[in-house]
């Protein structure tokens, strides 16, 4: 974890360096200082609605595996997001699937592979907001040249989960013959480990669940988009609706790169790139990625807190782990 902590530091400090450049301090205190209080609760309510949403969402990806309360669900969500805000590399997913497994007596393995599956999802979803806010606003060649990237990787990826899935007897021949040099006990946890992934790529074939998934997918990046809006309100900006969504692609891009804990540095260049193209100044665009991204940290770290003070594990250990 330290190679990825300093390698992520690198890296958010190189955005937090482009982000910074060029501000006019006394102008972004002034935009915080004028921040309207009212707006602030709704604000952090419209995020941990999308986190609920997540995990209502989430309840139909794991009905091949067992069917789970949303409640348990929303738990486990929040420690791992808490700890994607306190661990380098989205470390954090990783730790969800463990704090589910461990509540809810799953493979782990089989609930990461949900949690593959349902990125696989939020990347279409932001791929479908992102040409929304092409056909509005004329975006940088970069975004464009990202957005077809992330479109082919994201269904080679798909293409790739839905055959190991069609061809589990394949797959599992292929891990056998590869840990054969390994020792017995190894070659057992990696066929356990590699039967429970395979296990939880079953919801990826049930039609059943597609319109639930779909229908959830919309609230999870509704709430996402007027927590971002309520912000506008917060700090009184005028901007078109479209910046909101332009807003929370970027936002959500940023934090698929590796960087240091909390995504510090990718959200606030986010914030900057994408307020700018609405006209909006960087020192203002900043004073926005700060109150956003504390209205989106400090709750939802507060809460996975909670959640970790009811389960039986310790945050010494998923550390670790």
């Amino acid at each position: 974890m330290k190679k990825n902590f300093i390698i992520g530091s690198v890296i958010s400090a190189v955005f937090l360096y482009l982000a910074l450049r060029g501000i006019e301090w006394d102008v972004l205190w002034r935009v915080l200082r004028e921040t309207r209080v009212v707006y602030v609760v709704p604000a952090i309510a419209a995020g941990l609605l999308s986190h609920y949403t997540r995990s209502y969402r989430w309840k139909f990806m794991l009905i091949p595996l067992k069917s789970i309360s949303t409640n348990s669900l929303f738990s486990a969500t929040m420690i791992g997001f808490m700890a994607n805000n306190l661990l380098p590399a989205r470390l954090g997913e990783i730790v969800r699937a463990h704090a589910l497994g461990q509540r809810e007596q799953i493979s782990r393995t089989a609930s990461f592979a949900t949690i593959v599956y349902e990125r696989i999802i939020d990347v279409f979803c932001l791929l479908v907001l992102l040409w929304v806010m092409l056909m509005s606003v004329p975006g940088p060649v970069w975004l464009r040249r990202t957005a077809l990237w992330l479109l082919a990787a994201n269904v080679l990826l798909m293409i790739a989960m839905l055959a190991m899935e069609r061809h589990r007897g394949l797959v599992t021949r292929l891990v056998e013959r590869a840990a054969r040099p390994l020792s017995a006990g190894a070659r057992d946890k990696i066929s356990q480990a590699t039967q429970g992934y395979l296990g939880g790529l079953r919801g990826m074939t049930r039609v059943s669940t597609l319109i639930p998934i779909a229908l959830a997918s919309v609230l999870v990046w509704g709430f996402a988009m007027l927590g971002i809006f309520l912000c506008f309100g917060a700090l009184g900006m005028h901007v078109p609706i479209v910046a909101t969504v332009a807003l929370v692609v970027l936002v959500a891009m940023g934090s698929m790169i590796p960087s240091a804990p909390a995504f510090l540095g990718t959200t606030q260049y986010a914030c900057v790139v994408g307020l700018g193209l609405f006209g909006i100044g960087k020192s203002e665009a900043l004073a926005y990625s700060i109150l956003y991204h504390a209205l989106q940290f400090f709750p939802v770290t507060i809460l996975g807190f909670y959640y970790l003070s009811k389960s039986q594990i310790r945050f010494r250990d998923i550390s670790k782990r």
